[in-house]
């Protein structure tokens, strides 16, 4: 939430562990709900580094039903916020459809575009610049 505050956004922290988002933040009067993930690099591109992705669920494990995930509605959360390689970014729950979501630095070699997610596109400033207008 650091980079969000330096970009002059108030920040709001649940007081409660029973909330599905981590932090609220204030753009211009209207609350986004946020639940802040990690990131990886993804393994199974044929060039390293040009890939990462989040998940975009949450997990529980239990002794009787073993391990479980459940995937976050809209009704709980607005966007989900990671960090990677030193830049924010913010993904709308209305993209993050499945369990995981994949951005790339650029297009694959092999020319496919419909399903890629470019990760200029989900820069924090230029959602947040986006939400603010």
């Amino acid at each position: 939430a650091i980079d969000i505050t330096k970009m002059g956004f108030h920040c709001l922290k649940p007081i409660s562990d029973a909330s599905q988002y981590d932090i609220v933040v204030d753009v211009q009067g209207k609350f986004y709900r946020i639940q802040c993930k990690s990131s990886s690099w993804v393994k199974d591109t044929k060039v390293e580094h040009t890939a990462f992705e989040l998940q975009t669920c949450r997990s529980t494990v239990n002794t009787t039903s073993g391990f479980t995930r459940y995937k976050y509605s809209a009704d709980e959360i607005d966007y989900f916020y990671t960090w990677f390689e030193g830049q924010g970014y913010l993904i709308s729950i209305t993209e993050a459809t499945g369990t995981t979501f994949r951005m790339r630095y650029e297009y694959p070699s092999y020319g496919q575009k419909s399903g890629i997610h470019i990760a200029d596109n989900y820069k924090i400033e230029e959602v947040l610049k986006t939400l603010a207008t």
